[in-house]
C-alpha cells in the first residue's frame, strides 16, 4: 500500500478532531472518475462474438478488452430461426479493473439483448452449456453494455452525479456497489453512451 498518489484507504489519513474532546470523525474525499470517448464508445452487441449459431462449447472471441481497457457489461442477443431453441446459458470469463478473475452466468432470451451486471474489463473465454436445438440453430452474438465499472469498492451508494460529454444527467445513474467485490460496484447512465466523455463524481 503506497501514499502516492493519495491514498484514502489509509486510516490515519482521514482521522478529523471534532469540537468535542476525545472524539474524531471521518474525513471524506470527493473523487471524479472519468472515461475516455473512446472507453465510453456507444454498446455494441457483437464486440466480442459475431453472430454465430448457438453450440455447447467455447465461441472463438473477436476481441479481448473493453474499448479503452475500461471495464463495462457483458450483453448477449439471441436471434431466434425456425423457432427457439431450448436455452442454455452463456458463462464468460475475464477479469474486473484490477485483473481479479471473475465469472458471470448469462441466460439468452430469444429476440432479446439480455444484460450483464459484472464489470469486465477483459473477457477471456465464453461458453456455452445446456443448449438443445430444435430444428435450425438460433444464434447467438455476445457484446458489452452501457453499465460502467467504479474502480473503487463502495460501501454505500455515495455516487453524487455522472455528466455525458461535459453536461449534468438531469436523471441520477443507476448504481449498485458492494464493499468487498469491485465488479459489482457500477454506473449506469440514463442516457445511452455515445463516444462522449463521461465524469462520474462519487465520494469515498
Amino acid at each position: 500500500m503506497s501514499f502516492f498518489p493519495f491514498n484514502p484507504n489509509i486510516p490515519a489519513a482521514r482521522r478529523m478532531q471534532s469540537d468535542v474532546p476525545g472524539l474524531y470523525t471521518m474525513a471524506v474525499y470527493g473523487t471524479r472518475y472519468r472515461l475516455s470517448a473512446v472507453e465510453a464508445a456507444a454498446a455494441s452487441v457483437n464486440y466480442f462474438v459475431a453472430s454465430v449459431d448457438m453450440k455447447v462449447g467455447a465461441y472463438t472471441l473477436a476481441n479481448t478488452t473493453m474499448p479503452g481497457g475500461c471495464a463495462r457489461n457483458v450483453t448477449v442477443t439471441q436471434t431466434i430461426v425456425d423457432g427457439e431453441d431450448t436455452n442454455g446459458t452463456i458463462v464468460v470469463a475475464g477479469t474486473d479493473l484490477a485483473g481479479n478473475a471473475i465469472t458471470e452466468t448469462l441466460t439468452p432470451d430469444g429476440g432479446d439483448t439480455v444484460p450483464g451486471t459484472k464489470a469486465f474489463r477483459t473477457v477471456t473465454s465464453v461458453t456455452g452449456v445446456g443448449w438443445v436445438t430444435t430444428g435450425d440453430k438460433d444464434t447467438v452474438t455476445v457484446g458489452f453494455g452501457d453499465v460502467i465499472g467504479l474502480p473503487k469498492l463502495l460501501p454505500t451508494n455515495s455516487v453524487l452525479l455522472a455528466a455525458l460529454a461535459g453536461v449534468k444527467e438531469a436523471v441520477d445513474p443507476a448504481v449498485t456497489v458492494s464493499p468487498t467485490v469491485l465488479s459489482d460496484n457500477t454506473v449506469d447512465l440514463n442516457s445511452a453512451l455515445n463516444g462522449s466523455i463521461v465524469d462520474i463524481y462519487y465520494v469515498v
